[in-house]
């Protein structure tokens, strides 16, 4: 007995009428006679009577459609649920994120996705970037958001630069700059900057040092935190001033003050998103959503 048998059962018991089941199944009468004959010879017991050019299901007949549409009905959804997987439709994607705001960044882009693609998961995580290799490598995660230059030297690690972001000076409103409307680069470089410790995120660390040093901004002091979150905190209390991007600002706190001055204007930081299984169509779909964004 196969899936398509149990479709002309079906449809059979449905209709009443090996015609009618011909016509909707696009064959002949004697194709679905033979079909339902050979499935009560295989099942050791009738399906339906047959009173000249009419049929009617038999008790256990009924019986056996209430149990089999069931199966034929699980077995569609698991063709469509598999093909959507094999499409990159359906499933779950495990995205690793440096650190929370990141993460909140993107959510507007993956909830676009997963409302096209309603059976696809997205799973975020937040993950420091010193494990982004390891956690490749053991698939904990399908793809990693981070700076291009913190995945290019990676063997057999694929990249994707997904957008390019403007810089704002988040502060303490008690901040001395925060009165000012555009601070000068000397005013800038008078001041204590905050960044992520280069153990925690070494390739930050460095990518920063490269944007104050593109800027001719030589900051007083600099404090490392352990992440970014406490960088923030240190920001909050007035004890640094730090340089985010544009799309993170909306997930900072709304009692910081941001800046853009005019010496940061020409001043970008371009946001990848990596991976290693060039064969997993969720991946492409992901990132052309990321793209597109």
């Amino acid at each position: 007995m196969d899936i398509k048998g149990m479709r002309y059962f079906i449809s059979a018991a449905e209709n009443l009428s090996f015609t009618k089941t011909a016509l909707e199944q696009n064959v002949t009468q004697t194709a679905i006679s033979l079909c339902i004959s050979k499935m009560e010879e295989e099942l050791g017991f009738k399906l339906f009577t047959r009173k000249n050019r009419s049929v009617q299901l038999t008790e256990a007949g009924r019986d056996f459609y209430k149990q089999i549409v069931h199966i034929v009905r699980n077995y569609d959804e698991a063709v469509e649920h598999s093909r959507n997987t094999a499409e990159g439709k359906a499933g779950e994607i495990r995205i690793a994120v440096p650190d929370h705001i990141v993460g909140m960044s993107l959510i507007p882009s993956l909830r676009a996705y997963q409302k096209t693609y309603p059976q696809l998961r997205v799973k975020a995580q937040m993950i420091p970037p010193h494990r982004i290799t390891a956690a490749l490598d053991s698939q904990e995660i399908d793809a990693a958001i981070g700076f291009p230059q913190e995945f290019e030297f990676i063997p057999n690690l694929r990249h994707r630069v997904i957008r390019n972001d403007r810089l704002v000076v988040a502060m303490s409103p008690e901040h001395p700059l925060a009165s000012l409307n555009d601070p000068d680069l000397r005013q800038l470089s008078e001041q204590t900057f905050t960044v992520v410790h280069p153990q925690k995120a070494p390739m930050v660390d460095r990518y920063m040092y490269r944007i104050w040093d593109q800027a001719g901004l030589k900051p007083k002091k600099v404090i490392h935190a352990s992440s970014l979150e406490d960088a923030l905190l240190d920001v909050a209390l007035g004890n640094a001033i730090i340089l985010i991007t544009e799309h993170s600002q909306p997930f900072c706190s709304h009692t910081l003050v941001y800046q853009r001055p005019r010496v940061l204007e020409n001043l970008s930081i371009e946001i990848a998103v990596a991976w290693r299984d060039q064969e997993n169509p969720l991946l492409v779909g992901l990132i052309w959503a990321l793209l597109d964004t």
